[in-house]
C-alpha cells in the first residue's frame, strides 16, 4: 500500500534526504521518497503504519520535523466518525 503525507520542517536537500533515509528505515517501509518542493513523503509499506510511528522516528533521529496526513485522508478519518 502506498500513502502520502505532508511533512513540514524541511528547508533544504539535506532535510529532505535526511527525512526520506529516516523514513525507509522504519520496519515494513518497502520504499520511502521525499519531495521537498510539495512537502510530501510518499511512503510505500506492507501494511498500515500509524503515522505516530512515523513521527516518533523523525523526532528520535534529530530532527525538528512533522508528519501529518493529507487533508484527503483527514476528510475520509473525519467521515468515519460520524
Amino acid at each position: 500500500m502506498k500513502h502520502v503525507y505532508h511533512i513540514h520542517g524541511m528547508t533544504c536537500n539535506g532535510c529532505r534526504s535526511h527525512v526520506e533515509q529516516t523514513l525507509s528505515k522504519v520496519d515494513g517501509v518497502t520504499n520511502a521518497s521525499v519531495d521537498l518542493e510539495k512537502a510530501e513523503a510518499t511512503i510505500e509499506m506492507q501494511s498500515h503504519i500509524p503515522i505516530a510511528t512515523f513521527q516518533n522516528v523523525l523526532e528520535k533521529e534529530g530532527g525538528t520535523y512533522s508528519i501529518h496526513g493529507s487533508s484527503e485522508d483527514f476528510n475520509k478519518d473525519v467521515s468515519k466518525k460520524d
